[in-house]
């Protein structure tokens, strides 16, 4: 009798997963044409094109590369001041004031003895002027001064396009985030899905040998709890995987629509093998924001010199010519023109040049201060990001195993229940078991990928040519 039961029991089985495979074979054809269409719709691209497109498209680093131009620009004025400048300017005045009257005549060359008369010197007639003037000025001298700003200047203009190479590094590892994180959440939504058809072919196997009277009410219960749990993991999967490929366009400087699809996917690659001494010497020569931070020490250097020259003289020439007339372009004019050295020397101004040089140590001072402060950060970041990445590789290993075991134990308790040989609850934690495994695994493979590009990003070496970049691994 017991195994006539038995056959039944698994026949009656084996006919409810038929009927069951069936019907998600027929309802998938129908659910995921749309899906598929989506995905068509959406273009392929890999690490390396969405890299690409970021730093072409991206409107902040755009921005932060405008910084380069900006500091290219204060070079060029600075430096205009070692040639020499020349102004023009036209100028009309009318009146009958007598020392205007008196002096315009003189410097119109139109002056004659009828004008000593005193009626014409109290009481002039109203007299037109059109001056046109032409001036020049020269530095010749000026203890250092402008060499200083020059140098000073030209650091600021190097230390901004190590800035902008920052930005770079910085838009790539956002990237890099949000590449991975589409995939990892990709395949986070095909394990929910997976374990939402499982459930649903356990809540109909159950059913069935419910309705057989083989199994207890509660088996079944339990598996339409355990189904509505996989559908709203599911359904929070499908959500983050939408806003991730959301973050993944606004990265590429396209927009929050979603307009690429990753086509590489998350697999282990080989550890890295420098030491960690190795990367910290690296980042200290390499790193952009430190090699910037070094050039505004430099600058905070040369401006504590400008504040010093501040105290010395200045020399230069200077030359106008202008000519005044009665009426503009022609008629009745005089032309004149002087030319001269002029010496400045600052014999008192209340302590200002002093306390100004005093301001420009003190900002060296803090530049120094900073520099240090920034590279004992610099050390700290490649340190972390060092043991984050040799950190995450064992996680890789470990969640591996676990993955592996939770897959074979829920093969070893699928076939135990349909014996009859463990519970509905056995199985379903086995289930959950297997889910949080394959999930973990995901999680540790996207902190590798992060955790590597992190440390090259620290070591100022997470540029578009680096391996991890050009490492395109496909389905």
């Amino acid at each position: 009798m017991r195994i006539y039961l038995n056959c039944f029991r698994f026949l009656t089985k084996r006919t409810a997963l038929l009927a069951f495979a069936f019907t998600q074979i027929v309802s998938a054809s129908f659910v995921l044409l749309p899906g598929a269409q989506i995905a068509r719709a959406q273009e392929p691209i890999t690490l390396e094109q969405a890299v690409g497109t970021a730093l072409a498209k991206n409107p902040v680093l755009k921005a932060a590369q405008e910084e380069t131009e900006v500091a290219r620009a204060q070079t060029n004025q600075v430096r205009a001041a070692q040639y020499p400048r020349v102004d023009f300017s036209q100028g009309f005045t009318r009146g009958n004031n007598p020392v205007y009257v008196f002096g315009t005549l003189l410097t119109q060359r139109q002056f004659t003895a009828a004008n000593f008369a005193l009626s014409q010197l109290n009481t002039p007639a109203p007299l037109d002027n059109f001056q046109t003037r032409l001036e020049g000025q020269m530095l010749l001298f000026d203890w250092g001064r402008t060499r200083q700003r020059i140098r000073g200047a030209k650091r600021m203009e190097t230390a901004a396009e190590f800035d902008a190479e920052q930005a770079r590094q910085d838009l790539i590892l956002r990237v890099v985030r949000a590449y991975y994180g589409v995939v990892v959440a990709r395949e986070n939504l095909a394990a929910a899905r997976e374990a939402y058809r499982t459930a649903e072919a356990n809540e109909a196997r159950v059913k069935a040998l419910a309705e057989a009277g083989l199994v207890v009410s509660s088996d079944l219960l339990s598996a339409q709890v355990f189904r509505a749990q996989m559908k709203d993991r599911e359904i929070r999967a499908d959500n983050q995987l939408q806003l991730a490929r959301m973050m993944l366009s606004n990265e590429m400087g396209l927009g929050p629509e979603p307009l690429s699809e990753p086509v590489d996917k998350l697999e282990e690659f080989a550890g890295e093998t420098r030491r960690i001494e190795e990367w910290e010497r690296t980042a200290l020569t390499e790193r952009p924001a430190l090699r910037a931070a070094e050039l505004r020490y430099q600058a905070a250097e040369k401006n504590r010199s400008l504040a010093r020259a501040e105290f010395g003289p200045r020399v230069g020439l200077f030359a106008n010519v202008e000519r005044d007339a009665e009426a503009l372009g022609g008629g009745p004019s005089g032309t004149n023109w002087t030319a001269g050295v002029r010496l400045e020397i600052n014999l008192f101004a209340g302590g200002a040049d002093r306390h100004r040089l005093a301001e420009a140590s003190a900002r060296e001072r803090q530049a120094s201060n900073q520099l240090d402060w920034f590279r004992s950060g610099v050390r700290l970041e490649v340190r972390q990001a060092y043991l984050e990445t040799h950190a995450a590789e064992q996680r890789v290993e470990a969640a591996r195993g676990s993955a592996e075991q939770a897959q074979e134990g829920l093969r070893i308790l699928q076939n135990r229940y349909d014996a009859g040989l463990a519970t509905m609850t056995d199985l379903l934690r086995a289930q959950t078991a297997a889910l949080e495994a394959k999930t973990g695994y995901l999680a540790a493979l996207y902190d590798w990928h992060v955790a590597v590009a992190q440390l090259e990003r620290t070591a100022g070496k997470l540029t578009e040519d680096s391996k991890l970049i050009r490492r395109t691994v496909t389905p």
